[in-house]
């Protein structure tokens, strides 16, 4: 499985603290090599998931291919308000 990351979803990794940024990007690469991570489905959006690192998300799409593409990482309070 391949992770994508959109132009947003980088743009957003860097502009975070480095110790958040590292937690996120370990808890893709576990997500990415099956280990567990706290991953939920999102209500009302198709091939949409979350996965919980703390405060922040990190908003998913499952691709066709089976990849998945990260469109939007943030805290948890601005997250979910974000325009398709």
């Amino acid at each position: 499985m391949k992770i994508i990351f959109s132009d947003k979803a980088d743009k957003q990794l860097s502009r975070l603290n480095p110790f958040i940024a590292d937690k996120i990007i370990k808890s893709i690469r576990k997500f990415q090599n099956g280990e567990r991570v706290d991953i939920q489905k999102l209500h009302g959006r198709l091939n949409e998931f979350r996965i919980r690192v703390g405060d922040y998300r990190v908003i998913l799409e499952k691709l066709p291919n089976g990849d998945f593409s990260v469109l939007e990482i943030g805290q948890r309070e601005n997250i979910y308000f974000f325009e398709f």
